[in-house]
């Protein structure tokens, strides 16, 4: 029996400091089994009309704060510290990926609209990976 693909409705927005790097980032992130997920890396489909997450990391991993939802607001969530550096990679070491609840290629598809940033917000970091490089 196969599970059906969940469709999200909306991605969130979660400002962070990559170890080793100075400039915040702000990654992509949904809502996924009753909890927020970062979604680093993508996966697009062969027509390109919607993308699979890589992997998913949940943000309950680590100390964030939520903003309030105003026009003025950069992100949806922030991290409080630094996220390992090891969880952006192509493949993590299974002992940081067992650390950290990452979920590899979860039944996940979101249409491509939502991975576009609105002109007034700043741009999400979103990585496809092409089909041959996964």
């Amino acid at each position: 029996m196969t599970q059906a693909m969940e469709e999200p409705k909306r991605l969130f927005r979660v400002a962070l400091y990559k170890e080793g790097t100075s400039p915040m980032e702000i990654c992509a992130a949904m809502r996924h089994a009753g909890e927020i997920w970062l979604v680093p890396d993508w996966i697009r489909s062969p027509r390109g009309r919607s993308a699979k997450p890589l992997r998913m990391i949940p943000l309950s991993k680590f100390p964030h704060k939520k903003f309030p939802r105003t026009s003025e607001a950069f992100a949806d969530y922030a991290i409080d510290g630094v996220v390992p550096k090891g969880l952006f990679d192509r493949r993590i070491p299974p002992v940081l990926s067992a650390a950290f609840g990452v979920l590899e290629r979860p039944a996940v598809r979101v249409q491509m609209g939502l991975l576009h940033t609105p002109p007034d917000r700043p741009p999400l970091s979103i990585h496809y990976l092409s089909r041959g490089s996964h």
